[in-house]
């Protein structure tokens, strides 16, 4: 009895090859096939080294809005100074005045709320005799007006709520454009 037909290694009963070697020429076209695509990927690669980068864009050219070294933001600077003075003092007074919902504060809060709606009526007209052009300085002195406009709008006497405190903080950061900028200048309050 011949094994031969049931043989792995050869095919049917008259001695063909099997799929095995077929296998192995497939194997070695893929691997042909991926040293090919290497080398391509190899030479695309070299190429790219040579070529010079087409040369970098060059920085916008400063302008006026830029940082506090114009003259229109020290002047604007040197007008709203003795108002910022009046609003820090008048803050600080309130805020001495006692925690939020206490009596004390309560009764200091309407003279509060009409004395900064008072002041943002005069720091706007300010504000906007010098906004030309829009500038860091101007954008951040008029988010601090609205901040303590918005501010003064919802406050009511008794405790704070949590949108009185976010208003109140967000009114402290907006400060933070007009003081860096006119303390850059030179301009204190």
């Amino acid at each position: 009895m011949s094994t031969r037909g049931t043989d792995t290694k050869f095919g049917p009963a008259y001695g063909g090859p099997t799929r095995a070697p077929r296998r192995g020429v497939l194997e070695r076209m893929v691997a042909v096939l991926a040293l090919l695509l290497a080398v391509a990927a190899l030479i695309v690669a070299i190429l790219a080294l040579t070529k010079k980068p087409p040369p970098a864009a060059s920085p916008p050219a400063p302008t006026s809005h830029q940082g506090p070294t114009t003259d229109a933001d020290r002047k604007l600077c040197q007008a709203i100074g003795p108002l910022m003075k009046e609003n820090d003092d008048r803050s600080n007074a309130f805020l001495a005045t006692g925690d939020p919902g206490s009596p004390q504060q309560d009764a200091a809060l309407p003279k509060f709320v009409t004395d900064t709606q008072d002041w943002a009526r005069r720091t706007q007209d300010v504000l906007d005799a010098n906004a030309a052009p829009s500038r860091f300085l101007t954008r951040t002195l008029q988010r601090y007006v609205d901040d303590m406009q918005l501010f003064v709008a919802s406050v009511r006497p008794g405790p704070g709520t949590k949108y009185d405190e976010a208003a109140w903080t967000d009114s402290i950061v907006a400060y933070g454009g007009p003081l860096a900028t006119c303390q850059a200048l030179g301009v204190q309050w």
